[in-house]
């Protein structure tokens, strides 16, 4: 097997928050950045614990590869963590919003998944502050109650699996297959394999009603107008079967 080494790029500008931004900032924020900017986030932390601002730093549970932990105040795409008062890792704080340093806002809009806050994301080079609304967080639920409630009254299933190292999930898929049938003995399981997904090839299967997602989570939520049928990520659909 070919050896992978993964090297984080780091940003090597000084960052600075002007006052100006600072002082749009709401009081309590849990602060999060990508890779390239994680090595300053203790310094960005005093400068706004300097403006009165209470910080919180936390790590986060990485669903996707076997729920590790990521490094302290590090967000990934795939981090759709509920940061809530029931969260052991950050001792259930309360907070008013997240700040996320960076330059996109593909990282910070996992936030929004599961969580009800406004998430701020500065671009230290650009020297920009947006602002991710809380209420995205009530158009992702009901996209997703709306392919829970197809994926029960649909016969035929598909499952998506990757071949990707880190995404593929073929014997969770498999469990998943299983378990299914056995609770519902009138729905049938397809298993579809592929290294790259590719949307237009799934209007080759139009037999099958609805997808589950067993690859990159954000799939299940950035890519559903993609499709020609429904997708449910399997998280969602192992959490029906324990019920």
């Amino acid at each position: 097997m070919t050896s992978i080494v993964l090297i984080p790029a780091k940003y090597t500008g000084k960052i600075v928050v002007p006052k100006n931004i600072v002082d749009k900032l709401p009081n309590k924020l849990m602060l999060f950045s990508s890779v390239q900017f994680l090595n300053q986030l203790p310094d960005i932390e005093k400068q706004l614990e300097a403006h009165g601002k209470t910080i919180i730093m936390t790590k986060s549970k990485n669903f996707l590869y076997d729920g590790m932990i990521s490094e302290k105040g590090q967000l990934l795409g795939c981090n759709m963590e509920t940061f809530d008062a029931h969260n052991s890792i950050h001792d259930g704080k309360e907070f008013d919003a997240f700040l996320c340093i960076g330059d996109g806002v593909f990282h910070p809009q996992a936030l929004l998944v599961n969580n009800k806050k406004d998430v701020y994301c500065y671009d230290p080079k650009i020297n920009k502050l947006k602002i991710l609304e809380k209420e995205m967080y009530d158009a992702i639920q009901k996209r997703s109650k709306g392919a829970l409630l197809k994926f029960l009254t649909s016969k035929n299933i598909g499952i998506l699996v990757t071949t990707k190292r880190g995404q593929n999930s073929s014997k969770r898929a498999d469990r998943l297959r299983d378990n299914i049938v056995k609770k519902w003995s009138d729905k049938q399981v397809f298993i579809f394999y592929c290294n790259e997904l590719n949307f237009q090839e799934l209007e080759n299967f139009n037999f099958v009603d609805i997808y589950v997602n067993s690859a990159c989570s954000r799939i299940g939520h950035d890519d559903t107008t993609r499709s020609p049928k429904p997708i449910i990520n399997i998280a969602d659909v192992e959490n029906i079967l324990k019920e």
